[in-house]
C-alpha cells in the first residue's frame, strides 16, 4: 500500500485523493459539457467522446500506480485506489453541479422536464400521452430533485460505477503491465 519507490511514501488513499482531483476536474468538465449538450451539438459529442475516456484515463492512473510500485501491488491495493479515485473525482464533480444547479441555472432540471413533455406530445401515441401526464404530475407535486439531490446522487452513482470499472481496470492493469527495466550501468568507470 506504500510506495517503497520514492522518499516520499504515498499510500493508496493519498494517491486516490491526488489522482481523484485530477479525475473530478475531468468530471466537472465532463457534468457541464453534459448540461450544454441539449443546446449544443459540439456539447453532445464532447460529452460522448469524455465518458469514453473515462476507463482510459482509470487505465491510465492505474497503471501508472502498478509501476510506482515495481508492480508489486496487490489487486485488492490497485482496485481500491480507484474507488479512491472515484469518491474523490464524484465529491468535485457533486460540488460543480450543486453550484450549478443551485446558483448558475437553478431552472435547468424543470426545463429539461418541459422540453421532454414536448417531445412525448409531438409524439402522440396513448403511451406518449401516458408519459406526458406522469411528468406532469411530477411537476405539479414538485417532486423534482434538488441541486443537492442531484448532487448525493452524482456521489452515490460515480463510486458505484467507479467501483465496479475499477475493479475490471485493475485486473487488466495486473494483467498487461510488466516492470519497466532499470536503466543500464554507466560506462564511465576509470581504470
Amino acid at each position: 500500500m506504500i510506495n517503497q519507490s520514492s522518499n516520499n511514501p504515498r499510500t493508496v488513499f493519498r494517491r486516490g485523493a491526488d489522482d481523484g482531483f485530477l479525475m473530478g476536474i475531468f468530471l466537472s468538465v465532463l457534468f457541464i459539457a453534459l448540461v450544454n449538450s441539449i443546446y449544443s451539438a459540439i456539447a453532445t459529442a464532447a460529452t460522448v467522446a469524455m465518458a469514453l475516456a473515462v476507463p482510459f484515463l482509470t487505465f491510465f492512473f492505474l497503471r501508472r500506480s502498478y509501476r510506482s510500485d515495481n508492480c508489486r501491488s496487490t489487486f485488492s491495493a490497485l482496485w481500491l485506489h480507484g474507488i479512491c479515485i472515484f469518491f474523490f473525482g464524484s465529491l468535485l464533480m457533486a460540488l460543480t453541479s450543486y453550484v450549478y444547479l443551485r446558483f448558475i441555472n437553478p431552472s435547468y432540471i424543470t426545463d429539461v422536464l418541459r422540453m421532454a413533455k414536448e417531445v412525448y406530445s409531438a409524439v402522440g401515441t396513448d403511451d406518449a400521452m401516458e408519459m406526458v401526464a406522469l411528468m406532469q404530475k411530477i411537476e405539479d407535486s414538485h417532486m423534482l430533485p434538488t441541486g443537492g439531490q442531484v448532487a448525493v446522487e452524482i456521489i452515490w452513482t460515480g463510486v458505484f460505477t467507479g467501483s465496479l470499472l475499477s475493479m475490471v481496470v485493475s485486473a487488466i492493469v495486473r494483467a498487461v503491465t510488466r516492470p519497466t527495466p532499470p536503466p543500464p550501468p554507466s560506462n564511465l568507470q576509470q581504470f
